[in-house]
């Protein structure tokens, strides 16, 4: 006799990169990237010399948000699902 390889009355195992846990501590290290980068981008517009460069800490805060942002939605909907 053959297994049911339905998994309607199991609950979905997630890996330990996508864990909850997981995801809250890279939301926690992603804000302080994204704390990192505003500094940069307040010392980098007030600074001439620096204004060229302003671009890096731009960049930098926008894919942390970004991220940050992802996560935080993947784990808003992973929460509406259980």
């Amino acid at each position: 006799m053959q297994l049911d390889q339905n998994p309607f009355f199991r609950k979905t195992i997630t890996s330990w990169y996508d864990s909850n846990f997981t995801c809250w501590f890279l939301i926690f290290v992603v804000s302080f990237v994204f704390a990192f980068a505003l500094g940069g981008l307040i010392v980098a517009a007030g600074e001439p010399e620096f204004g060229e460069h302003l671009w890096f800490p731009g960049l930098l805060a926008f894919l942390s948000g970004f991220l940050a942002l992802k996560v935080f939605i993947r784990l808003k909907i992973r929460s509406k699902n259980d």
